[in-house]
């Protein structure tokens, strides 16, 4: 009896199979007390993953264009006990810098004009973020001895992942979008 509840619950619990499909009818005896949802593991999977590029200005060179998003994460993920948590500074202002407030969304669905403060209010939200983004790059990215970041550009690289069902196709540029900032002053 309890190898049996342990294998439905080990089935139930995974994701959904034909197998799990099958045992259904029966799930319902071992429901109250081995429900398990993987909504709870990933309730909002990601879909896309985002960098940032950056390249300072230095006297009158401008250097090439850094990773900046990877070494935070490598440092987090090289520790399990306290990770690093440096790279939810990109990753948060990555998410401030590209946000659409959920009334200018609704807005845009209804093919409304937005009221002017609510574009003043993003804009400024997001020139903020670039601005934050901009100075941890230079505190980053070193320049040639004596001279100091003067300016930063920034480039966002968005990869969005194909579906579950072509996991295994070969990787096209059509999911790979990049936008580049203006030079910002420091």
């Amino acid at each position: 009896m309890v190898c049996t509840y342990a294998v439905l619950a080990l089935v139930l619990a995974g994701p959904v199979t034909p197998i799990s499909f099958a045992l259904a009818p029966v799930a319902h005896r071992i429901e109250p007390w081995f429900s398990q949802s993987w909504q709870l593991f990933a309730p909002d999977p990601i879909s896309e993953e985002r960098g940032v590029l950056a390249r300072v200005m230095c006297g009158r060179r401008a250097t090439g264009f850094v990773d900046i998003t990877t070494p935070g994460i490598s440092r987090s993920n090289s520790r399990r006990l306290f990770p690093s948590r440096e790279s939810r500074v990109i990753s948060n202002l990555l998410v401030q810098r590209f946000m659409e407030d959920p009334v200018s969304e609704r807005l845009a669905e209804k093919n409304i004009e937005r009221p002017r403060q609510l574009d003043d209010e993003a804009q400024r939200a997001q020139d903020e973020a670039e601005q934050l983004l901009a100075r941890y790059a230079a505190q980053r990215i070193d320049c040639a001895k004596g001279s100091h970041p003067t300016a930063v550009q920034l480039r966002y690289v968005f990869h969005r992942f194909p579906g579950w069902s072509r996991r295994t196709a070969p990787d096209s540029p059509e999911h790979t979008r990049v936008e580049e900032s203006q030079w910002i002053t420091l």
